[in-house]
């Protein structure tokens, strides 16, 4: 298969129409004075091949010189766009995985649904957590993975500071480490007024916090550590299952 074949063939693959095909392979070949002369070149309509130039100027495949003349830039460019392309679908497929959960739920049932993706955004809305009225703080997961994300131990005394205030906290951690180790000391239990488990559970990378009486519930993902999210739902009918798992568990635990 000689190259131009083969690049057809790849453009092609890569989602170019046949037209914007050979638009560019012969401006590839040689450049055109004008997109009349390309007009002559190709026998595609007039009105063809200028939409056409538009299309692969928008994708940085063809440009026109000073003095006019159209040309074929390098297919690195369509290569760049077809990356940023499929990062935008990944976000896209992130966001409907995001979502999906949720979706057995009665629309009318959600009075809130809001996801969060960076750092500081969901370093803002763990602390709103802390700032809800309700009795109990109720945690419930991977605790090690998620506090990194926030900020650490000086993000996690802040919730509790804010916490402490109003409620008391229970947490059931299905991860043991640093974090988690500080915070079930006696000292820490009797400073921040809670009372952490330990479960010996193979769930990774999830983080909920929610509370005895709030209908506010934090999802928190770690799967993906270069893009984690976070969902906040408010809904006493997703509020009250996941009471009903907290106490499933606990009685578990001999609480």
């Amino acid at each position: 298969m000689k190259i131009h074949q083969r690049l057809q063939s790849l453009l092609l693959e890569a989602g170019l129409s046949e037209t914007d095909n050979l638009v560019y392979i012969e401006l590839l070949k040689k450049p055109a004075e004008t997109p009349f002369n390309l007009v002559k070149r190709t026998g595609l309509p007039k009105t063809t091949v200028y939409r056409s130039i538009d299309r692969l100027s928008h994708l940085k495949m063809v440009a026109r010189e000073n003095n006019g003349i159209l040309k074929a830039l390098s297919p690195k460019n369509l290569v760049a766009e077809l990356q940023k392309s499929r990062r935008k679908l990944g976000k896209i497929a992130n966001q409907l995985k995001e979502i999906s959960p949720y979706l057995k739920t009665p629309s009318e049932e959600i009075e809130v649904f809001e996801t969060y993706h960076t750092h500081d955004q969901i370093k803002e809305i763990y602390l709103f957590m802390s700032e809800l009225p309700y009795s109990t703080n109720l945690d419930f997961g991977d605790f090690e993975s998620f506090i990194p994300l926030v900020g650490g131990i000086e993000t996690g005394n802040k919730f509790r500071a804010n916490r402490i205030k109003h409620a008391a906290h229970t947490a059931i951690c299905t991860t043991f480490g640093e974090y988690t180790k500080y915070y079930t000391t006696h000292k820490a239990e009797e400073k921040f007024k809670s009372r952490v488990k330990l479960l010996n559970s193979d769930l990774k990378n999830n983080f909920i916090t929610f509370s005895d009486n709030s209908d506010y519930v934090l999802f928190n993902n770690t799967d993906d550590s270069e893009n984690p999210h976070a969902t906040l739902v408010k809904s006493k009918t997703i509020a009250d299952f996941q009471r009903k798992q907290f106490d499933f568990l606990s009685h578990q635990l001999g609480n």
